[in-house]
């Protein structure tokens, strides 16, 4: 079975659905838990690469975040697999030279929308999702400036890029989409907000319905599925 390396900041942010997604799509995951002592390795021996969420500033001096910088850049080079979700998305625009800032529409946190950018319609991973699709938004950079020549594919009126792909099969998502609500819940009682203010989820939002495909889909490209993306 293919296998994926999961690289994780914090203890509230691991996989969470995608821990059961992947590994019934045939993706297999060796998690790296920075929060517990595990060191990064040197590169990437897996078909694919996932890095998380944390709290820390991606544009800051957080712990493991240039060595995770240079992992992606490897993984990259080596045409592997990449899903970042949240600052893992950031950490992937700066391993391929984009720009992350302070949103300066402030913190976007709690259950929302994101938009289906035109790129999508032919995107190996994301072409299934609905117009709308619903998302869990918990962050306050943003990336500001995309990597040269990255495919904008999800955006929203309060964060400009919501999701992006960085050549064929690297995969950029700010939103977030592994979450539960008790996840969410641990989240505000960290930080200081109230419960009330981002839950419940609204009675029709399913994110497993929504984005368990779109897991099912990398694991595809990453045990070798044809993306269908020409690059040019």
């Amino acid at each position: 079975m293919a296998r994926a390396l999961v690289v994780e900041f914090i203890a509230g942010e691991d996989a969470g659905a995608l821990g059961r997604w992947l590994p019934a799509a045939g993706l297999d995951l060796d998690v790296v838990r920075l929060h517990a002592g595990d060191v990064l390795p040197e590169r990437v021996e897996q078909e694919a690469l996932v890095v998380m969420g944390g709290k820390q500033d991606a544009f800051g001096t957080g712990e493991g975040q240039s060595e995770t910088i240079a992992l992606l850049q490897g993984a990259i080079a080596d045409d592997k697999a990449v899903l970042g979700v949240c600052l893992g998305a950031q950490l992937l625009a700066l391993a391929a030279g984009g720009q992350v800032a302070r949103n300066p529409n402030g913190p976007e946190q709690g259950w929302g929308l994101v938009r289906k950018g035109d790129a999508c319609g032919d995107d190996p991973i994301l072409r299934s999702l609905p117009l709308l699709p619903d998302v869990v938004h918990w962050h306050q950079d943003e990336i500001s400036v995309l990597p040269p020549g990255a495919v904008p594919l999800l955006r929203n009126g309060a964060t400009e890029v919501q999701g992006f792909r960085v050549g064929a099969r690297a995969w950029g998502l700010q939103c977030h989409i592994e979450v539960d609500e008790a996840m969410v819940a641990r989240w505000a009682d960290e930080d200081g907000v109230d419960r009330d203010l981002v839950l419940p989820f609204p009675d029709d939002v399913d994110l497993e319905r929504t984005w368990r495909p779109v897991a099912e889909a990398f694991a595809r490209v990453a045990r070798g599925g044809f993306t269908g993306v020409t690059l040019t």
